[in-house]
Order: structure tokens, then sequence, then C-alpha cells
């Protein structure tokens, strides 16, 4: 073996004679150097000098360091995030754009624009050239901007081709004596042929190389939908694996960007279902995309700004929540449990107006939890990020680079990085965030200072427009865009989407450009018979790049129906079905499923009062199982994070208002004598003291709004109940107000009970259950009652003292009741409802007493059996599903609209 057919030989020649081989593209250059490794240590050799092949981009910036070394140039080369500031500048300039808030957006089209100008070689006609208002101001824009580069002395990596042009013209450049190598270029534009000319008019020997292999098979395939395609392109990748385990496939898709994730969720199952254990690391398996991520959505660098922005403003509890569970922040083996516990029972649980945190606060929270002798490293670590911020918050304007080492010191203060021993993937992630930091000090070629938080938008906008690519691991399947194959040699290629709605992808024009010039000049997307040219070029050369090759095409596509791309129609594909190219998939074996007779008892219950209080007897009524999971088990949902108090905490004010005034005001008698400024004042002095707690937490001027908003929405919504309350025609008075009753029992269970209110009337008793929300006297009724908390006060009362039970709907309207059940219908205002079933409401009292103390034993006996009252309505809100396997195919025929339906069921 010659190590040749590790490389092309055409490349092996060019390198040996000592050329210099320019590729079209970064993904190019990096597989040629990686072949010509591996020919070497497949030849035996211990070392060797690095080849000469780069990428053109590359090239370029090396000739204009030589052309300043040799001192040539003094001009200072612009990086991408100082040109898009220099553009900023400019635009922000012009007192024409004075109405917008920014001009980030902006100033990427314009410089977008000013690569397409100098690199179709069209700067001195732009001039002069006609077209509308958006293209004057660019005009206007672009003599800014070269005035400012030529004042300060900068250039632009679109400039380089004809800044180099010049000086190899003028013999400034020392010329490569064996020839260049052109590899991979689909096409070039002007400013690259003139380059390119110059070094020929100047005795340089510069080839175009189109590198290919004879074809053997050329297939096109089309199938129903882009699933499918997905699917069998995986299944054929596999196959073809199995039988060259050696060899090397590219899966080609335009437009890979947007269909990233389904591709990798289709392999991942097909090539890589072991991969699925959330145990094993996401940068091992058979495929690699050549396409990076964007260097912010990285998790390891997302916390590193979620530590950064703690600087300026408070972070929302779901991020603080994803900083407490990171292996990336101060985390240590021994605390992992504890601050996952502090999260879900101690932040989440923490009342704030605001779903948002800030870090003196979440210290103070940690400081004064349960969990605080289980947190020493997460507090120390708090402790020293705030001694970091508190110095940084005391500095004024400074330069960039001041504020990367800034950046720096507080993400060392906050023990940023992995938990344990750093991968390879985390270290080039580190190494890609430090180039970034320092990307952040070029900024400071202007010489204007800024403060942190302008400086940490500038960071978050570089991590954004940086993308991050791990190091190639070489494998076997390599999944990229047609321009990145552009210089690739495969044993197989796969190209998917190659459907006329698919591909070619159409090229648009840019919008701040003449369109007439842009025409002229045959920039792309302004003359379809030109693109379409360079697509079939571009499909001719991926066609080439290995001997087995399948152009695969979706029928039916997002946007309707297609035929195969014009771009195929020469290359003379063989049409063949799926079923043509793939073995017939394995029939799955059925095994018979093992039942295992469960005969371990519960452990019974302990001799005490049990925590939940009705909960239990609610959800005993709706599901044994959710019961079981929620109040044994305590498996319970996270709480939900939202903006101000939520439903609960709503209604929970309510109650506390309500019993406020009641212990003030106590009868209806008192009620009445009141004018409406005086009960509208004790109301509005009750809504103060229930919102106390949330006052305290008012720490900003949204706080304030928003409390101003809630105290205005209770006087309205409990004005209006004391309304209903004048109407009632018996005269009562308010004996118990949110009364806990403690130790009581309900069959074989202790609980502890919180009555709403008891008013006291002539002939006894009035049970009064507050809601916000709907609910109906019929949820009591049933042997598994929806709403069984004011039947348990029931029984817990004298039954011959009882004269009525109702909810107390507090709402605003017509919605405004109470329903309920009376002995008679001047108890309670409107009409009462009578009982269906029991002929006194004594009685119903004792048929809720066994219905109540039935369901006690259930709960008490361990009965989970997994079966909801009603499918799917009691298992819409359910967090149990995932622990009872709920089989939905048994409830199939269920009629969801069947108030009276229960539906019982099997673990799955």
């Amino acid at each position: 073996m010659d190590g040749r057919e590790l490389l092309p030989g055409e490349i092996v020649a060019a390198l040996e004679r000592g050329a210099i081989v320019v590729t079209g593209n970064q993904r190019a250059a990096r597989t040629l150097r990686r072949g010509f490794d591996r020919r070497n240590r497949t030849l035996g050799f211990k070392t060797w000098q690095p080849p000469m092949i780069m990428a053109w981009d590359a090239w370029m910036t090396a000739l204009w360091h030589e052309l300043v070394m040799d001192g040539h140039a003094t001009q200072m080369l612009l990086n991408r995030t100082q040109e898009h500031a220099l553009w900023r500048t400019v635009l922000e300039a012009d007192e024409e754009l004075a109405s917008l808030r920014t001009v980030d957006s902006l100033a990427t089209v314009a410089s977008e624009a000013w690569r397409l100008i100098c690199n179709y070689d069209g700067r001195q006609r732009l001039r002069g050239a006609i077209g509308n208002s958006d293209t004057r101001s660019f005009q206007r824009w672009a003599r800014m901007f070269e005035r400012r580069c030529q004042v300060e002395g900068f250039i632009t990596q679109a400039q380089l081709e004809d800044t180099l042009h010049d000086a190899i013209r003028n013999k400034l450049i020392a010329l490569p004596p064996s020839g260049v190598i052109l590899v991979g270029f689909d096409g070039m534009t002007p400013a690259q042929r003139k380059l390119v000319e110059v070094l020929r008019s100047a005795s340089v020997e510069v080839e175009e190389l189109q590198l290919s292999v004879d074809v053997a098979r050329h297939n096109l395939v089309g199938v129903e939908d882009e699933q499918q395609e997905f699917s069998v392109a995986a299944r054929w990748t596999r196959r073809f694996l199995e039988a060259q385990p050696d060899g090397r496939v590219a899966l080609i898709v335009p437009g890979l960007e947007l269909k990233r994730r389904e591709i990798d969720r289709v392999f991942r199952d097909v090539l890589a279902p072991e991969l699925q254990d959330i145990r094993t690391g996401s940068q091992t398996g058979p495929y690699e995309f050549s396409l990076g991520t964007p260097l912010a959505e990285i998790p390891m660098v997302a916390i590193a700004f979620d530590l950064l922005q703690w600087t300026s403003e408070p972070l929302p509890l779901e991020r603080v929540s994803r900083l407490l569970l990171s292996r990336y922040f101060a985390m240590r083996t021994s605390e992992r449990g504890a601050r996952a516990e502090f999260d879900a029972f101690g932040l989440r649980k923490a009342r704030t107006l605001r779903p948002e945190i800030s870090l003196d606060e979440l210290i103070a929270l940690a400081e004064r939890s349960k969990w605080k002798g289980r947190l020493p490293l997460l507090i120390s670590t708090l402790r020293s990020i705030r001694t970091v911020v508190n110095r940084l918050r005391g500095f004024d304007a400074r330069t960039h680079a001041e504020w990367a080492e800034r950046m720096r010191e507080l993400l060392n203060s906050a023990a940023w990085g992995p938990d344990s021993s750093e991968t390879s993937f985390e270290f080039q992630v580190r190494r890609k965030w430090e180039s970034a930091l320092d990307e952040l000090a070029t900024l400071d070629f202007d010489g204007v200072n800024i403060d942190l938080d302008h400086a940490l938008a500038e960071l978050i906008a570089i991590a954004r427009n940086t993308m991050f690519a791990p190091e190639s691991r070489d494998a076997p399947v390599q999944i990229m865009d047609p321009l990145e194959a552009a210089g690739g040699i495969f044993d197989a290629v796969w190209f998917l989407h190659a459907g006329e709605l698919n591909w070619p992808i159409v090229a648009m024009s840019n919008s701040l450009l003449p369109w007439h010039l842009q025409r002229e000049l045959g920039m792309p997307g302004t003359d379809v018979a030109r693109d379409d040219a360079f697509a079939r070029r571009m499909t001719e050369r991926i066609a080439g790049s290995a001997q087995t090759v399948v152009f695969s095409y979706a029928k039916m596509a997002s946007e309707g129906s297609q035929r195969p791309s014009a771009t195929l129609a020469e290359l003379r594909l063989a049409e063949i079905e799926p079923a043509d190219i793939l073995e017939p998939e394995a029939t799955p074996t059925l095994t018979a499923i093992e039942e295992i007779e469960d005969t371990a008892p519960i452990h019974a219950l302990p001799d005490r009062v049990i925590r939940g209080g009705a909960r239990i007897l609610e959800l005993q009524a709706a599901c044994g199982f959710r019961a079981f999971a929620e109040q044994r088990l305590w498996a319970t949902d996270l709480e939900s994070i939202e903006p101000g108090m939520d439903a609960r905490e709503s209604g929970t004010v309510v109650h506390k208002v309500l019993e406020i005034f009641w212990d003030e005001v106590k009868t209806q008698d008192a009620l009445r004598a009141m004018t409406t400024q005086q009960r509208s004042d004790v109301l509005k002095r009750c809504i103060a003291q229930g919102l106390n707690k949330t006052l305290e937490a008012s720490t900003t001027t949204w706080d304030d709004a928003y409390l101003d908003v809630q105290q205005a929405r209770l006087l309205t919504l409990l004005s209006g109940w004391l309304h209903l309350e004048l109407e009632r025609k018996l005269p009562f008075e308010v004996q118990l107000s949110e009364k806990e009753f403690k130790d009581v029992r309900v069959g074989p269970l202790r609980l502890n009970v919180r009555m709403d209110r008891v008013d006291k009337v002539e002939g006894g008793e009035v049970l009064i259950d507050y809601k916000t929300g709907t609910a109906s006297p019929n949820d009591w009724l049933t042997a598994r009652p929806d709403a069984p908390q004011l039947p348990l006060y029931a029984i817990l009362s004298q039954p011959d003292q009882l004269q009525a039970v109702a909810f107390g709907i507090v709402r605003v309207g017509v919605d405004r009741e109470m329903k309920g059940y009376a002995v008679n219908d001047d108890i309670l205002p409107g009409k009462s409802t009578k009982f269906k079933e029991a002929p006194t409401l004594a009685a119903q009292v004792e048929q809720w007493r066994i219905v109540l103390e039935g369901l006690a034993e259930e709960f008490h006996s361990g009965d989970a059996r997994v079966r909801p009252k009603m499918y799917p309505k009691t298992c819409q809100h359910c967090g149990q599903r995932l622990l009872c396997r709920l089989d939905t195919s048994l409830f199939e025929d269920v009629d969801e609209g069947d108030e009276s339906s229960e539906a019982e069921v099997i673990l799955g």
C-alpha cells in the first residue's frame, strides 16, 4: 500500500512537488489534511511537515499577513465583529435612521451587501448606479464606510482579493514557486478569478482540479413523504456500512439547518439506538454533522451567560433552576441531591411576584432554607459571585478587553466548568469561549469605552454568530449541505430532497443593491438561467464524488406534490423503488407477556394524622393509583412558574380577605348598617392585609403597578360578592371563618381539615365553601364525588343543626351565586337545589358519611388500582401517567361526554 488511496493521487502529486492546495471551504481543507496525515502514518513516517492545504479565506489572510510582516501594508484587517461594529457606527450616524431602536440587523444586511459588491468588483460602478430609496441609502452608507476605513486605516475581508491583486502585480508578495491547486470550487467570484489571472500572468501555475471517481451506480428513489425519505436513507446507510465496514458515506441535504433535529432523531434510531440511553455521551456514534451550532446554544456556554447576566438583573426562575441543576456551575457530587431538592421545594415554592430572582435573593433563600447545611459549596460560591458582582457594579465605562478579563474573573469565582474531568468536547467549547472573549477584546479598535451591560450584549452577539463544531471524529457517515461537499470523495453518497421544490435552493438578490447592477455584475438571484447552470454544475460534481450515488425526493412535500429536480435530467439516473435497494425489515418476534402476581402487601399507614386533608378523599375518588402515588409516594409534578400570582395564589388571597372581613364585620346586620363608602373602606383595608405578604415582596415599579391592578380587581370582585350577601333573606352571623379542625376521624383515617366558613342562622348552621372557579352541587352526589370537601365538613358537623351546604361562587357578574342544598328556600339567595335521592338533608349527610368512609377505607388499605373515574377527563391533568402506564387503547370507545361513565384499566 503506497497510501495514495487515502488521498487523491492528484493531491499527493501536487503536495510532493511543493504546490499549495487551496480549497473552496474549510471542511474540504480539513478532510484533505486528515487524509495526508493518515497516508503518512500508513507509510510508516514518524514525523512530517504539515501540508500546505488551506481554504481560500485562510490563504487570503495568510498572504495579507505576509504583506504586513514585510512592511508593504499598514492597514488593520477587520474581523467579522469589528466590521459589524463599524457598520453599526455608520448607520447610527445617519439621521434618517434615528427612529430605529437598534441597527444591528440592518448592519448585518449592509455588511452582506458590501461583501457582494466587493466580490463582484462593483465598488466603482455602485457610486453612479441608479436605484430606489433603499439603494441610495446604501450608496451613502458605503461612501461613509469607505471614508472611515481610509481615515482609520482599516480593510475588510471582502477587500482582500482586490488589495492582494495589486500587491502581486507590483511584485510585493513572494509567489508560490510550485504553483497553486484549486480544489472544490463550483464557481468563482469575479474578484477570485481576477486574482487567479494575475497569478497566472506572473508565471504562477494555477490548476483547477475537480476530484471525481468512476461511478458505478446512479439511482433515483421517489418516496411518499419526507419522513419515509429520512427512514429509507438511514436504513440504506446502515445496510451499506454493514456490507462495507470501512466505507465512508456522505448524506447531503439542501437546507440542512432546518432538518437537522429530525435527521438526527431518525439516524439515531436506525444507526445508533444505543445512543437513546441518556448516560451515553452525545459526541459518539457512527454519524456526525459538519454543520455547526451557534456557540450561544451550547449548554456549557448558556450557563456562562446566565452567570454573567446575573451581574445586572434578576434571572427568570427557570434559568436559576437550570443553574442549580447544571454540572457546569459549582457542582459537587455530594451536593447534587440537596440542590435538586432545594430547586424543587425551595426555589419553586418561593413567593415572588415576578418569576425571577436576583443573586442576593437566592443567597438569602438558600441561607434560611433547611438545606443550608447540605449546600456549603453552593452558598460559598454564590457569596464569591456577589463579591465580584458588587465590585463590577461600581465600575464606570471600561475597555472591551478589561470587561473580558472581568468576565473571566466572575466565571472563575462561580467555579464555571464541568463537575468532573473535562471531556474533549468540553475542552473545545472552553477554547471556543476563550476565542469569543478575545474577539470581544478586539472591539477596542475604535477606542470607545462601554459599560458592563453593553459589553455583555456584544459578547452575546459574538456567541450567537459564532458557529461551533467539535473536531471531526472522522465518523463513517458525514451529514452536510451541498456546498460543504465540494472537494470531497466518498464511497457512497445519498442526496436527499432532490425534488423540484427543494433543489436547487432559490438564490435571493440583495435589497440594498440596485437590481440592474446586480444583474450586470452576475450576482446570484438575478439570472435564473445562470443560477440553474450553477446548480447543475454542483449536482454533477456531487454525482461524480462516489461510486454509488443515490438521489431521493418526497413525492409529497410540505409545499405540495413534486417531481424530481430538473438539475437531475442529464445524469441518466435509474429510477428504482425503495424496496429495490432495501432488504425487507425483519418481522418482529412476538413474545408472550409474563404475568407476575404482586402479592407483597402495602405497608400499613401509621396511626397518626395523615397529611393531605380532604385532598386524599378527592384523589381516591378520582383514581386510587393517583391518590396512592401523590399522597403516599409523594410523586408530584414540579409547580409551574407564572408571572405574578397564579390561580391558586389568587384564590388563597380571596379566602384570606373574606376571613379578615368577616372577623371584623361578623353579621349581616352589621353589613347592612354600613354605607357603601364604609363597606368600600373596610374592604380596601382587608384587601391590603390579605396582600400583606405579597406587598412585602414588591421591589420594583412593575410590582407596584401589578399590585395596584390586583387590589382594584379584588375590590370589584368582593364588592359584588357582598351585594350577594346582602340579598340573603335569613339573617346570619359568621361563626367560623377558615377554621382548622385537627385530628378528625373519617373512617380509619385521621385528618386535619379547614372549613372555609360556617354561618349561624335561625335553626342551625350553614356550611359555605368558597370557589373562584366553576363548581356544581352535582359533584357531591356520586359514589366517587369530585368535590368531597363540603360533604366532609357536613359529616363532621351536627346533622340536626345543619340548615344548608353551599358553594360560594365568588366571581363577577351573573356567575356570582351560592349553589347548594338547603332545608328551605329562605336560607340561600336564589333557589336551592333539591335532593335527588335523600328525602332530607340529614339523610343526605348520612349517605355522604358512607361514601367518604368507604373512600377512606380504600386509601387506608392501599387500594391503588388504576381506575380513573371518567376517561379522559380525569386523566387530563394527572401527573402520574408515566407511572400508571395507562393503556389508552382501552378507551377508544369511551364517550367523553358521559359524565357517569367510569373506566377501569390495568397496568400496561
